[in-house]
């Protein structure tokens, strides 16, 4: 996830950030979207020899429900092993526990967020390439009204979280 876009859309202030990855995971396209418009968003799926490259954030416990409460009800947290290049992690992380592994097309604003933000957080150009792969749909005017409602929701949701504090 873009830093710019954690703190100032979900109002998550990480203490620190480090390039990590998850393995024997893979990055799907499996969650189905509100809508034509969005019809996929990001997920893990378990998938033995895979990997997935992310950034590792400590934050605190408050931060987290944040960013819960932004993505929605369909994820749940797990803990599972992060490594990053000196150590190894447990971390929570938010998975949609599914047995699909169906990918779905995304938004072509959707997968270009996703791309932005890997290369913002230097993961590696092998990876980026494989999300560049994912299938992407794109409607003129819709996708981008959608673009703006998708920003307004995650972010009064985000600050529906820190208003309870």
């Amino acid at each position: 996830m873009s830093q710019v876009y954690l703190e100032k859309v979900r109002y998550v202030y990480p203490k620190k950030s480090t390039v990590g990855h998850i393995e024997d995971y893979a990055l799907k396209i499996n969650l189905k979207g509100p809508n034509f418009v969005e019809p996929g968003f990001a997920n893990i799926s378990y998938q033995k020899g895979s990997k997935v490259e992310g950034i590792l954030h400590e934050i605190s416990d408050v931060e987290l429900k944040k960013i819960i409460a932004s993505e929605g009800p369909e994820y749940e947290v797990f803990e599972i092993p992060v490594f990053t290049n000196k150590k190894r992690f447990l971390a929570k992380t938010l998975i949609w526990p599914t047995e699909t592994l169906e990918e779905l097309p995304t938004s072509r604003r959707y997968l270009n967020l996703l791309i932005k933000a890997a290369k913002e957080n230097k993961l590696s150009n092998e990876y980026i390439e494989e999300i560049k792969m994912k299938k992407t749909v794109y409607y003129p005017f819709l996708s981008e009204y959608y673009k703006i409602y998708a920003y307004f929701w995650v972010k009064s949701r985000a600050r529906k979280v820190n208003d309870n504090i």
